[in-house]
């Protein structure tokens, strides 16, 4: 009892840092959040059996895509406050009864499922993974919610031996979804299988290459459809925050690489491939490409007068800054264009800067060998 109450807490506590990471990304408290998690996330990089692992498999930085299907997909980001809502108030009830010596709960939303606060927690977790969907959370995540499952069944164990009536709630009632869509189709694919330790092992294997194989899949229709153009003579890819034409890609950044500081700075990093993106002169995500001005950042994610897509995004302006950043990767010098947008390759940051569209004038260059963050790996799109 103990080993699982302590294997669920530590998996609670793991999860929570990774999710911290992509709750405290858009305030001044994500140094602090780094000081302690940058070594990791280094350490992870520096081997290739790792490195894909800080990668990320949905956009973040790029403010949407051509694809329906995808923008439909990043609605999934609201499911974090409705999450935390739902988990708090249902584990009140639970808590309120006990301090109430009720004996089990199974009104409200407890009538057509056992578990709602664990649902909800998942939702939560769901829902922070796709704002900030690295790799690294999907591991997380999907360990967390095979533990919970087990911790479920664990207590309802606890919760018979004490409520035998309990176990007639558990025939009648679905343990996370109505209609127990979960145990229907285990029943289906696996429930033939005589061993059920044996069953419940392979569904987990089949779970988790259903969930990575979803991931892998959604990262490459992620980035069939955002706009994205190759200067081969260069070796540099272009990615644009906004959609454009790959036209308009490659005439921002042959206007700036013509600027003589852009060329020299780059020519300068000697034999390496470069990645180059696009974006507002108001970009809000700019820490992820360059260090920024904090009170700047903060009085952009503050303005009552932007919009949130605006705060985040920036808008579009006959001014764009572009920023340019080298492609490490691990065992390995030189990065051809063809391998910039896989999994085990990190930005090490350069430069940016500052171009007017209307004169094709570069009227600032910032140099920069790191991020807001350090040099930890930051998303590509």
């Amino acid at each position: 009892m103990k080993i699982k109450k302590l294997t669920s807490g530590a998996v609670c506590i793991i999860y929570a840092v990774i999710m911290l990471e992509g709750i405290l990304m858009a305030t001044p408290f994500a140094l602090y959040l780094y000081s302690f998690y940058f070594p990791f996330l280094e350490g992870v990089q520096q081997s290739i059996l790792t490195a894909w692992t800080s990668s990320f498999f949905f956009r973040h930085v790029v403010v949407e895509t051509n694809s329906t299907f995808l923008e439909i997909i990043g609605w999934l980001r609201i499911l974090f406050p409705i999450g935390i809502i739902g988990f708090f108030v249902f584990a009140f009830q639970v808590y309120w009864a006990k301090f109430r010596r009720k004996g089990m709960v199974n009104s409200f939303v407890y009538r057509y499922i056992r578990h709602p606060q664990y649902l909800f927690f998942m939702m939560a977790g769901l829902g922070v993974l796709f704002t900030w969907p690295r790799m690294m959370m999907l591991i997380l995540f999907t360990i967390m919610s095979i533990v919970y499952f087990y911790l479920a069944r664990f207590e309802e164990r606890k919760m018979v031996a004490r409520h035998p009536e309990y176990q007639e709630y558990i025939k009648n009632t679905a343990m996370f979804i109505p209609g127990n869509p979960g145990g229907k189709l285990f029943k289906l694919f696996f429930g033939r299988i005589p061993n059920q330790v044996a069953a419940q092992l392979i569904t987990i294997v089949f779970t988790i290459t259903i969930i990575f194989g979803g991931a892998i899949g959604l990262r490459h229709l992620t980035i069939a459809n955002i706009s994205i153009s190759k200067i081969p003579d260069k070796h540099t890819l272009v990615i644009s925050i906004y959609p454009h034409t790959e036209k308009y890609l490659q005439d921002v950044i042959h206007k700036t690489m013509a600027h003589q500081t852009v060329e020299n700075t780059l020519f300068e990093q000697g034999n390496v491939s470069f990645i180059s993106h696009i974006m507002p002169s108001n970009y809000g995500m700019l820490a992820h490409f360059t260090e920024v001005n904090r009170q700047a950042f903060t009085q952009q994610m503050f303005n009552s007068g932007l919009s949130i897509r605006e705060r985040i995004w920036g808008s579009e302006s006959d001014k764009v800054k572009v920023a340019f950043a080298k492609i490490d990767k691990p065992g390995q010098e030189f990065v051809p264009l063809n391998e910039i947008l896989g999994m085990s390759v990190r930005m090490i940051p350069v430069l940016v800067a500052d171009l007017d569209l209307t004169t094709g004038e570069v009227f600032n260059v910032t140099l920069n060998s790191k991020n807001q963050y350090g040099i930890t790996p930051q998303p590509i799109f």
